[in-house]
């Protein structure tokens, strides 16, 4: 299992430890996940996230579903838009 973390926010909580909270719950259940810190080196954050799962070799990816208010979508568009749009395997949203 691998969790995939792009540009994590400079002064967040977890800023010393990306993924830290969720390997912690993970680790409860026996899931020993690998962190993976990505920057976003492609104009899209799904674009990001189906290279890692190629070079990961994903069979799933999972990831959670937030939306913004339509206008900034139809103008900016959105990562969840884009993946349900353009992934490349098997993907499970959660809101």
């Amino acid at each position: 299992m691998n969790i995939a973390i792009i540009d994590p926010p400079q002064h967040s909580p977890e800023r010393s430890d990306p993924g830290g909270q969720l390997s912690q719950m993970l680790a409860r259940y026996g899931v020993r996940p690998e962190v993976s810190v990505l920057s976003k080196t492609m104009p899209r954050v799904s674009d990001v996230l189906n290279r890692h799962a190629s070079d990961t070799d994903a069979d799933l990816l999972v990831m959670g579903a937030y939306s913004h208010s339509r206008f900034r979508e139809s103008i900016l568009g959105g990562a969840t838009r884009n993946m349900l749009e353009y992934a490349e395997r098997p993907l499970l949203l959660a809101h």
